[in-house]
């Protein structure tokens, strides 16, 4: 049997490690939250830089014409309806087409036979 002055001296010892274990931890804790909260501070400065608004304002292009549609079209003359269709058709190709040259010669690819309206 052990005297009883080891096992106070034990469970002190057992207790000073316990503290000191958790003292150790809570300060690196502290130091990993404060490091977290400074890179959290310098995100938000590089987000408010880039969600400032811009300097030049931006000229948007002007809305392209479309057919009536809806109420307006139902009292339109049918003939005249499909010819604005067939217009209109015509009109969003050909402007596809035509971004579709500019894209690929940005890009430097080969053009479509199709798209450089030879023949």
């Amino acid at each position: 049997m052990l005297p009883w002055w080891f096992w106070i001296l034990l469970w002190v010892v057992l207790v000073l490690g316990t503290v000191l274990f958790l003292v150790l931890a809570a300060i690196r804790l502290f130091r990993g939250s404060m490091r977290l909260v400074a890179d959290v501070g310098e995100a938000m400065e590089s987000i408010g830089v880039a969600m400032e608004p811009p300097g030049e304002t931006y000229a948007y292009p002007e809305p392209v014409d479309r057919t009536p549609s809806g109420v307006a079209a139902l009292f339109q003359d049918p003939e005249d309806a499909s010819e604005a269709r067939e217009a209109g058709k015509l009109r969003r190709s050909t402007a596809r087409r035509d971004a579709r040259v500019q894209r690929k010669t940005r890009r430097g690819q080969p053009q479509r036979v199709a798209d450089l309206e030879l023949f």
